[in-house]
């Protein structure tokens, strides 16, 4: 099994090395190619003014803080009934829809 193993890893190396024979950069940065890391240095571009003011306000959502419903406020503690909703007025108009 030993000389399987090796014979598929020395075409392996050698392709290896005919690659960065071929291609020297290749690999060498982790960071990526020069073009890319100035790219990403100069900041984001935006297709439109409405893409950039849509970034902004994300921001500034972002560094406010955030406040959460008051907990000491109560909402719901009574529920509404017929009977007691005031009565309503009659209308001056009748519609012909109704009677």
């Amino acid at each position: 099994e030993d000389t399987q193993e090796k014979e598929g890893i020395l075409p392996e190396r050698a392709e290896e090395a005919k690659l960065r024979a071929k291609y020297p950069s290749l690999g060498q940065k982790p960071g990526g190619s020069d073009f890319l890391m100035k790219t990403l240095q100069q900041g984001q571009k935006y297709f439109d003014s409405g893409d950039y003011s849509m970034a902004k306000a994300k921001m500034k959502n972002k560094q406010l803080p955030s406040t959460g419903p008051d907990k000491n406020l109560v909402t719901g503690d009574h529920i509404p009934t017929p009977q007691g909703l005031p009565q309503r007025k009659s209308s001056l108009i009748t519609s012909k829809l109704v009677g």
